[in-house]
């Protein structure tokens, strides 16, 4: 059995170690036919891995890809070009003037590297238009440079919370971007990658003549993988793991799709069923998490504990999205690909760091609805949302979580409403408003983290239920009233027949009515009985 490539992002350290090595040279194969591209994607998703891979295949390093599909497949010429590699997360970012510095002694190390002259430390864009020029006279025409930029944004990123630190960081990475404009001649191929791609001024004017494939249906699985990828490169694993747990293979499967599954980086509709020259097209797996659960055969967020950007975080606690925009998020293309660090967009700030992938797209409205991929996911963007809101730490919400669904589970709704009553008083006067849907959309916000069957705004034929709960044992009806009265919402559930609808589904029935009071921004009454 073949090793994991766990932690591992350089391409000829995994072919040498024997580690899987999940084929995307297919892919790789038609990006290069090109000239340069520009490829937006999350964070522990797989970039710098094809960067290095990229950065192998233009070295020229032809037994390294025996066996995979261009080495077996194309009359590629394995040409060696020289290689200008620079990975933004390797370099200093902690000021603006540690992050110049940087930059040139990266440069000079590969300049040193292609056994150059050390280059006089001027500016991060003089010193490499020196190193291009200087490699173009040694290697000639025929062997033109390959120039690789990994996380291109990540100075910027790390200040989101600082806009005056951000926008210096930004105009230090605008400068050296708009370098490339006059390399034309001297190039290769360009490739760049990152989070986001950011909007002001812009980072990217020096970019302009690279296409932006982060949508492109034919690289929508460059990186990530495919159900047909897992099935087919850890099949071995998966029985290994499926065994030890005493389940099928399958149903391990299911469990890894509820998990990882489920991020969509193209407009096209039919991406679930459409055939792109004989392969299903297929939604994508993390990478990160899906090596992490065949290393340690547990499910854990993996994803959200080791790799969630900063920037997140940081936004949602500086700027205080209103909790009811966190459902029903719909964007236009704009809104998605493009990032202003001063003011940023929510859809954008979700879909750019990982937190929410594409539904669908209507073609009439050129809009794109939004949704949280998979379970992990959804446990660690709801879990954030409460830390920034009710300032508790993670560990006081987890606990206060249990407690919460214990309640529930044994029908003790007193106590229910009392832990739902102290998540609303730790929240800032500032965040609350004066709608019932903030309020209820709270509620449905806890009840997904705590992992129990809810449906919000069910629609049934005499009107619409505000939220319906499942336990193993019974079935909650709530129905929710700003300013009113408890008994006005219980009233409702009565008069409406909510209830008819769920006489046969063999559990418990409880109604429950709760009234909110926009003056004390919590709840202030609570009425409940069974349904006989």
């Amino acid at each position: 059995m073949k090793n994991l490539s766990l932690g591992t992002q350089t391409f000829e350290k995994i072919i040498e170690d024997d580690c899987i090595y999940v084929d995307k040279t297919k892919y790789i194969y038609q990006l290069i036919r090109g000239y340069g591209c520009f490829l937006a994607r999350p964070r522990r998703f797989g970039k710098s891995l094809l960067c290095s891979t990229l950065k192998n295949l233009f070295l020229g390093k032809k037994e390294l890809f025996k066996g995979l599909w261009i080495y077996e497949n194309t009359d590629y010429n394995w040409l060696a070009h020289p290689v200008i590699h620079i990975d933004l997360l390797t370099v200093a970012r902690d000021t603006p003037e540690a992050l110049t510095a940087s930059l040139m002694r990266k440069i000079n190390l590969i300049a040193e590297k292609n056994e150059l002259a050390p280059l006089e430390h001027t500016t991060p864009s003089e010193m490499l238009e020196l190193l291009i020029m200087r490699l173009y006279k040694k290697c000639g025409s025929k062997n033109r440079i390959v120039l690789i930029i990994d996380e291109y944004d990540k100075p910027v990123l790390d200040h989101i919370e600082d806009v005056d630190i951000a926008l210096k960081m930004h105009n230090i990475l605008k400068t050296f971007y708009e370098s490339f404009k006059g390399f034309d001649e001297y190039l290769r191929f360009v490739f760049v990658t990152g989070v986001t791609r950011i909007f002001r001024t812009s980072v990217f004017s020096g970019m302009n003549q690279f296409p932006n494939i982060s949508m492109y249906t034919n690289f929508a699985h460059l990186v990530g993988y495919t159900k047909e990828e897992i099935d087919f490169y850890f099949e071995e694993r998966l029985q290994e793991i499926a065994c030890k747990k005493k389940i099928s293979v399958e149903e391990l499967k299911t469990m890894l799709h509820v998990w990882y599954d489920g991020y969509r980086f193209c407009r096209d509709k039919s991406l679930l069923t459409r055939e792109v020259e004989g392969e299903e097209m297929s939604r994508l797996y993390t990478p990160f998490s899906i090596l992490n659960f065949l290393a340690t055969a547990n499910f854990s967020n993996y994803w959200f504990e080791s790799g969630t950007p900063s920037f997140l975080i940081k936004s949602l606690k500086q700027r205080e999205y209103p909790i009811e925009s966190f459902s029903d998020i719909k964007a236009n293309e704009n809104e998605l690909m493009y990032f202003d660090f001063t003011n940023i967009p929510l859809p954008a700030l979700l879909f750019q760091s990982g937190y929410a992938t594409i539904k669908s797209y209507d073609d009439d409205s050129k809009l794109y609805e939004l949704e949280m991929p998979n379970y992990e996911v959804q446990d660690s963007l709801l879990k954030s949302i409460l830390v920034v809101i009710t300032k508790h730490e993670d560990s006081v919400i987890s606990s206060r979580l249990v407690d919460l669904r214990n309640s529930l589970e044994v029908g003790d709704l007193e106590s229910f409403i009392g832990h739902i009553k102290d998540f609303y008083s730790k929240m800032p006067y500032t965040i609350t408003i004066d709608k019932e849907k903030y309020y209820q959309t709270i509620f449905f916000l806890i009840l997904q983290i705590i992992n129990l069957k809810s449906d919000v705004e069910k629609a049934t034929n005499i009107g619409r239920i505000d939220l319906v709960v499942e336990t193993t044992k019974t079935l909650y009806i709530f129905e929710f009233k700003l300013n009113g009265s408890a008994q006005e919402a219980l009233d409702q559930i009565l008069n409406m027949k909510y209830y008819e609808a769920y006489r046969d589904c063999g559990k418990k029935i409880k109604l429950v009515g709760v009234n909110f009071s926009s003056k004390a921004k919590n709840i202030t009454e609570h009425l409940f009985q069974d349904l006989k």
